[in-house]
């Protein structure tokens, strides 16, 4: 009965304006063109520091597959969409780390996607934050039927806008800590450089003092007579030192601020309601916060 149903998808690509482009547009056109058709617009920054790219999964299937309590929607999404959805992710992952790779290759830098959102249908909403490369965590597929179990066992609430995983409060607190460390990094790494240049210093110092204290003093007078014959001789004339006019340069492109690498924690979800409402779910006890 499934084995030909398969849902359909379309790519929705909300970039931040900053990285919008013709360009840029035919390029994400042409490089999921093989997975599924693209639909590619802009938002301005939230904040100018930072940029979220978002691509969200449009899926439409054009039968009930939501409800569990519904045998023939149960089937239907036992049958299909798990095995889908892993296929698709797996794709599209695929897909931004060879678009990355062709992008080191001409030196550009990459183009990274944030957040991934599933819509499905009029059912659900959920958002899952990308990895470092801006690939999907390998739990995609599990946070999928874990969200469906929850949301049909009515565990978190009514009138749900999006399941977010992680919280926008836990993500922020995730990327602040890495932020922190790496610039501890930065600066231990400076102090330890630093150090090392002054001894360096100090032993050249060391050295020419040596240097000089062995220079005997007979060659010393050889080289103040040879200065006095040269004085004697004038001054040779400076040479011309040509100055080019320095070239105007072109206004360098703007490019996604690059952040720290780390492993995202999963665990605590935030659920945000249609009336702006938001609660964090601890994932791992099934409660909320």
């Amino acid at each position: 009965m499934t084995a030909f149903i398969r849902p359909s998808l379309i790519l929705h690509m909300d970039l931040d304006e900053r990285l919008f482009s013709d360009e840029q547009v035919a390029d994400i056109k042409r490089s999921y063109s093989y997975v599924a058709p693209s639909l590619v617009q802009s938002h301005a920054p939230a904040d100018e520091a930072r940029v979220e790219n978002v691509m969200r999964f449009m899926i439409k299937l054009h039968r009930p597959y939501w409800d569990k309590s519904n045998a023939d929607a149960e089937e239907l999404w036992q049958g299909v969409m798990p095995k889908w959805l892993h296929n698709m992710f797996a794709k599209v992952s695929n897909t931004i780390t060879a678009a990355n790779n062709i992008h080191a290759e001409n030196g550009e830098p990459a183009f990274p996607y944030h957040w991934l959102e599933l819509e499905f249908g009029d059912n659900a909403l959920m958002a899952v934050k990308t990895g470092s490369d801006s690939s999907f965590p390998a739990e995609g597929v599990d946070m999928v039927e874990r969200v469906r179990d929850l949301m049909n066992e009515g565990v978190l609430g009514e009138g749900i806008a999006c399941v977010r995983i992680p919280s926008r409060a836990s993500y922020e607190a995730q990327l602040a800590a890495a932020e922190a460390a790496q610039a501890q990094a930065k600066a231990d790494q400076a102090a330890a450089e630093a150090a090392q240049a002054q001894a360096e210093a100090e032993q050249a110092a060391e050295a020419a003092e040596e240097q000089a204290a062995e220079v005997d003093e007979a060659a010393g007078q050889e080289a103040v007579a040879a200065a006095d014959a040269a004085a004697e001789g004038g001054l040779a004339e400076p040479a011309e030192v040509a100055e080019a006019d320095a070239a105007e340069q072109p206004e360098p492109a703007f490019a996604a601020p690059v952040l720290p690498a780390f492993d995202v924690d999963y665990g605590t979800w935030g659920i945000e309601y249609a009336d702006g409402t938001v609660r964090e779910f601890d994932a791992a006890t099934g409660v909320f916060k």
